[in-house]
């Protein structure tokens, strides 16, 4: 008799954790993509993060019920998933020929029909700048512009203070600013346009 009563317990506990981890999937899945998506820059990529973040939030979700914020949790588990798989392979990034190939590129492609070129070249320089960042500054400035996390979801997700990921923030914005200043600088191709 007693077994009966622990095995209908284990069942609806069963039953209340696959609901629970149903509604994390419904709710998260995008934002589990997004972060995945904004590590490891490929789609594919991305999506076997994705169901692997799940696959581990299935290992541990008696977890999910004592969880406050699922969103944050799954955020966490995201993020490490993501950066182990970017560990595994190395990161592509332009060397200075070819970011100079990219500039002079663009001094040359003025019309206006060729402006969504020269944006997608002028992303192609900017993510290749952002990956140049030392990692712990890129990890900050891609969650916050790219997942539009707030400083304290930040924190939580790379499991640091808010002032240092406020501090990351601010120092990854200030490295960018001086590296396209240097290379309008170097290249002339903000100069250039406005001509």
């Amino acid at each position: 008799m007693a077994e009966a009563v622990i095995s209908n317990g284990a069942i609806s506990l069963a039953g209340t954790n696959e609901d629970a981890l149903e509604v994390a999937v419904r709710n998260h899945a995008r934002l589990v993509y997004r972060i995945a998506y904004s590590v490891l820059r490929n789609h594919h990529d991305a999506e076997d993060a994705t169901q692997e973040t799940f696959m581990r939030v299935l290992r541990y979700r008696r977890k999910l019920e004592g969880i406050d914020d699922p969103k944050t949790w799954l955020a966490r588990i995201a993020w490490r998933v993501a950066v182990e798989r970017r560990k595994k392979r190395p990161e592509p990034s332009l060397s200075d020929q070819e970011m100079a190939k990219a500039v002079s590129e663009l001094r040359s492609q003025l019309a206006s029909a060729e402006e969504s070129v020269i944006g997608s070249e002028m992303q192609s320089l900017l993510d290749s700048l952002i990956c140049r960042l030392p990692e712990h500054l890129r990890d900050a400035f891609r969650l916050s512009t790219i997942e539009e996390l707030v400083p304290e979801e930040i924190a939580q997700v790379l499991g640091t203070s808010e002032s240092s990921v406020r501090s990351r923030m601010f120092r990854a914005r200030r490295i960018l600013k001086e590296k396209l200043a240097s290379l309008e600088g170097r290249y002339g191709f903000h100069k250039q346009r406005e001509a």
